[in-house]
């Protein structure tokens, strides 16, 4: 089709109500257009102008809503990674400040390290720590799976 058949307009004969053709005739007065057909065509456009500026802000403040969302998701993390950190900081000290006291005490020349020899209560300490980090993990998949689940397909 040539571009003049495209531009070229057609007749379309509508029945309005009296309030909207008086409407049509106030936005014709406002934006200085000379016909009804002008006007349709005027808020035709618009509104679908208005329509894609509309969808492209719902989709700016969906995208903000996503990144605050996992910001917050990731700052919550870090807050309980910093707990944990502390916690293991502490207890390492502690654990520093009880070995010297306890070589000071025994009198203990050198260490007797793993790698020379291991007691069976250190060997039962190892064991008791891989079990306890073997249930957490357990646990902790147990717990992403739930949430993956939709809550009426887990039974």
């Amino acid at each position: 089709m040539a571009k003049s058949e495209e531009l070229k307009k057609k007749q379309k004969n509508l029945s309005l109500r009296p309030d909207i053709i008086s409407k049509i005739s106030l936005i014709a007065k406002e934006r200085n257009l000379k016909y009804d057909a002008d006007v349709v065509e005027y808020l035709v456009s618009s509104y679908f102008e208005n329509q894609t500026e509309e969808r492209q802000t719902l989709l700016a403040e969906i995208d903000g809503l996503i990144q605050n969302r996992l910001l917050e998701a990731v700052v919550e993390d870090v807050k309980r990674m910093r707990v944990i950190l502390n916690v293991i900081d502490r207890d390492n000290k502690m654990m520093m400040e009880f070995w010297n006291h306890y070589f000071i005490m025994t009198g203990a020349k050198s260490l007797g390290s793993t790698e020379k020899l291991i007691s069976v209560p250190m060997q039962e300490a190892n064991q008791l720590v891989r079990e306890r980090i073997a249930h957490s993990r357990q646990k902790k998949l147990d717990q992403e799976l739930k949430r993956s689940v939709p809550n009426n397909q887990n039974h």
